[in-house]
């Protein structure tokens, strides 16, 4: 079975400094994308979403040599893409196995969302237990995702020090709140 991921065009492949700007495609792209995106091409099918012209980002990526297919013109609408020979680009959101995207708060529950979301409203609407302590979001997001790594027997080798940091201020945190 193919595996599909969905990546973010602006701020993910196109480094989009100034923002919307003026609607064109006008910056580089970001330092390592499309080296990325070819070798994640290599083991999924790959699919671009984006709100821009569809037809704009596909003529933009073929222009760094990529073969590109738009949604409205082969089939519209698509329910899946399986091609890996193909990056698809979309206006929609299509079944992935993951969405890579600058800009995404990572659902594991509502409580992580929104206090990350609404940081002031959640510390203020939060009532901690004595059971409970509060943590930064960051790093208890850090030391999940370190965590899945090991009890899935993946490879960790992207652990920096950065997460090893945000495990030593959580144990502290823990430590420092028993009572």
């Amino acid at each position: 079975m193919i595996k599909t991921l969905g990546v973010d065009f602006d701020g993910v492949i196109h480094r989009y400094s100034k923002g919307w700007f003026d609607g064109t495609i006008y910056d580089e792209p970001m330092p390592g994308a499309f080296n990325g995106l070819r070798l994640l091409m290599q083991r999924y099918a790959m699919f671009i979403h984006t709100a821009r012209s569809a037809r704009q980002v596909a003529e933009w990526l073929a222009k760094h040599g990529f073969e590109t297919c738009v949604e409205d013109e082969i089939h519209a609408p698509m329910k899946f893409w399986t091609d890996r020979d193909r990056l698809l680009v979309t206006n929609r959101k299509l079944p992935a196995t993951a969405y890579l995207d600058d800009r995404a708060v990572k659902f594991t529950s509502w409580e992580l969302a929104l206090a990350e979301l609404l940081p002031k409203a959640a510390k203020e609407a939060s009532s901690v237990g004595d059971d409970q302590v509060l943590v930064p979001v960051e790093d208890l997001r850090r030391a999940v995702q370190l965590a899945r790594c090991h009890a899935e027997s993946f490879s960790c080798t992207t652990t920096t020090t950065e997460d090893l940091a945000a495990v030593q201020r959580l144990l502290g945190q823990v430590g420092s709140e028993k009572r």
